[in-house]
């Protein structure tokens, strides 16, 4: 069971991003001589880094639901962009790709081979045949 100042700590933590456990701990009621020992402890608490995921999750969750909506108008804005005949063509195709990419059409990413690679092992290649015959 995980206390109610844990808990604080948690949401605490959180707040800062995760970045600074002491002052989390502070922030929490911890005493300032010790917030950085207790910070330690607490985060090598196996159920309280299991609440700390838990909460990470649900706040993603969170989030994401409340960008539903502000997604769907960012869509309609670009979508709108897109459409505009009197929008630049720069302006529109910039848009069209916005909508595509976030749509999982995106162009894919070109690779390029190292031929330098190909080059050793060659050369690596020729000595050991080179070795075997001698």
């Amino acid at each position: 069971m995980i206390t109610e100042q844990r808990k604080r700590f948690i949401e605490e933590y959180l707040k800062l991003h995760c970045k600074n456990a002491t002052q989390a701990a502070k922030n929490a009621g911890y005493s300032q001589k010790t917030a950085h020992s207790q910070a330690s402890d607490i985060l090598k608490d196996s159920e309280v880094l299991k609440y700390l995921n838990e909460r990470k999750s649900q706040l993603e969750s969170e989030l994401r639901q409340e960008f539903v909506f502000e997604a769907s108008e960012a869509f309609e804005i670009l979508r709108s962009i897109m459409k505009n005949k009197n929008a630049s063509d720069r302006d529109r195709i910039v848009a069209a790709r916005d909508v595509l990419d976030r749509a999982g059409f995106n162009a894919k990413e070109k690779i390029e081979l190292d031929t330098k690679l190909d080059e050793e092992k060659n050369k690596l290649d020729d000595l050991l045949h080179q070795i075997k015959e001698k």
